[in-house]
């Protein structure tokens, strides 16, 4: 309710003296301003909600055509979210009991504790009252949402580890809020290559996540045909530029390794991926491009990696991983990220996964997540001896 706006009154009462009582109490006890509307049957009262906006309504139960629990129940049906509060006589005060069970937000008995302090009170109380119930309402109504909405995205990321020869796959993604701007996948092209694809869409929460179900659709549509990565991600550009309107940009990185496992190229849309060599030297691969969604106009290369060998390793992680804080003051950084990499190389790639978001937690310590965590591991096997 705006309080800077008259309260809107609705009273609901077929006697004359009643009637003339609740507005002489009113007057005296409600220090905000107000606007009264009357109702001398139930017909009349619905007629009344149905054309105006009411904060409140004053109810008898006992009216010429409803009596009882069933007028309020009747009522309360078509109130839009107002607060009522039951005018009761002594006889029936255990009716207006059952009433305020049933959703009422209180009840006055008429008679003499039926003061102007008494209303003026029992008004203020039932209108706060009644505007946290609808607030928490809303809420809870909000966090289903999110909650059946990160069902869905959950859904969407990859089930199983890939079964592609000699290549051990792990990822994970950890976001901070109930939804999730993050995305990593592994896509099974129809020339038998793999796809290996990290994102991360700028901000967290509702917004970036249904950018990110669109720029997974988009790149899982085009990883059908036999698009370079360049052109998949030129195209993807395109795609989503007039949805991002550039409040939103999405980093992107993805890998291929042709159906042998010998040989590996990558395209990278502002994200880059690290390749790790068995004696531990670390090889950057990145291309100088923007993010997916700042310029329609952008194209995206594909690279080939060179010193691909069977036995790297080639890691990717988002920023909510080299970006966890400390006492809010300093970042985990990349550089301690891929130690931990090159440290654990040998190790399967689950385990490497685990010790990155490992890593990540302890530094964060006790400190609230910030921002969506992700990673993949891709570790080729050596070729036999």
């Amino acid at each position: 309710m705006n309080h800077a706006l008259p309260i809107v009154i609705l009273l609901v009462e077929d006697s004359p003296t009643a009637r003339f009582h609740v507005q002489v109490c009113l007057k005296k006890g409600l220090q905000n301003s107000y606007s009264l509307l009357q109702a001398e049957n139930l017909a009349v009262a619905i007629s009344t909600l149905r054309k105006n906006s009411v904060d409140i309504v004053l109810l008898d139960l006992n009216l010429p055509d409803s009596n009882g629990l069933d007028t309020f129940r009747r009522l309360a049906h078509i109130s839009a979210g107002a607060a009522i509060v039951i005018i009761s006589g002594d006889t029936d005060e255990q009716m207006a009991v059952n009433a305020v069970r049933l959703g009422a937000q209180d009840y006055i008995v008429k008679g003499a504790g039926f003061t102007a302090e008494v209303l003026g009170r029992t008004v203020h109380f039932a209108i706060e009252r009644n505007a946290r119930h609808l607030l928490e309402k809303e809420l809870a109504s909000v966090r289903l949402d999110l909650e059946i909405a990160d069902t869905i995205q959950q859904r969407l990321y990859p089930r199983s580890e890939s079964k592609f020869p000699n290549v051990s796959l792990a990822g994970r993604c950890s976001s901070a809020t109930h939804n999730c701007g993050d995305y990593y996948d592994y896509i099974t092209r129809p020339d038998g290559s793999l796809l290996v694809v990290i994102g991360d869409v700028s901000g967290h929460g509702i917004g970036p996540a249904m950018m990110m179900v669109e720029t997974r659709a988009f790149l899982r549509a085009l990883a059908s045909s036999s698009m370079p990565l360049g052109e998949i991600l030129t195209h993807i550009n395109r795609l989503i530029a007039d949805d991002m309107q550039q409040q939103l940009f999405v980093t992107l990185f993805v890998a291929s390794l042709d159906a042998s496992g010998q040989q590996l190229s990558y395209s990278s849309a502002g994200h880059p991926g690290y390749l790790v060599k068995p004696d531990g030297r670390v090889v950057t691969l990145q291309t100088d491009n923007t993010p997916l969604g700042i310029s329609p106009l952008e194209t995206y290369p594909t690279a080939s990696v060179s010193e691909f060998a069977p036995g790297d390793l080639l890691a990717l992680f988002t920023d909510g991983i080299s970006e966890a804080t400390h006492d809010h003051q300093d970042f985990l950084g990349e550089q301690r990220v891929l130690d931990e990499v090159v440290s654990g190389r040998e190790l399967p790639a689950p385990a490497i996964l685990e010790s990155m978001f490992t890593l990540a937690e302890r530094f964060n310590g006790t400190a609230t997540q910030q921002d969506d965590r992700t990673a993949v591991v891709v570790k080729t096997a050596a070729k036999p001896i």
